[in-house]
């Protein structure tokens, strides 16, 4: 019987830990760092998951992407590094800014930055047209 309840006291205590550990919500900055991750990787399937667009929009982000950002990155010598500069968010917490310095292969650095809005929950990528 004591065994049987130490088990159990072990197995909440599993449980309320993995609970309190995992399950953070991602944060506008960690999605830029992601969406600058996608960029650099070729990802752009990835990278347009993260806008607040259609399932439309969405396909021809990628294909523009895939067209044209490709060759963007390319010409740069492709990305090397890359830091969140700020992060601010709303007094609503709705909408957010972050700026991040991305420095590509050729030495240059450019700072980008990176609009989002909460959309049930979940912060997405706004682009403005």
């Amino acid at each position: 019987m004591k065994k049987l309840f130490f088990i159990s006291l072990a197995a909440i205590a599993m449980i309320v830990c993995m609970a309190s550990c995992g399950g953070s919500k991602p944060t506008p900055s960690s999605i830029a760092q992601d969406c600058i991750e996608y960029m650099k990787n070729g990802d752009y399937k990835a990278f347009v998951e993260t806008l607040n667009v259609n399932d439309e929009e969405k396909a021809q982000f990628q294909q523009l992407l895939e067209a044209k950002g490709k060759e963007a990155i390319e010409q740069q010598k492709g990305i090397v590094a890359y830091q969140i500069v700020s992060e601010e968010i709303s007094e609503d917490g709705l909408k957010a800014t972050v700026k991040a310095e991305i420095e590509y292969g050729n030495g240059k650095k450019k700072v980008e930055k990176f609009r989002f809005e909460q959309v049930e929950g979940e912060w997405k990528q706004v682009i403005k047209k």
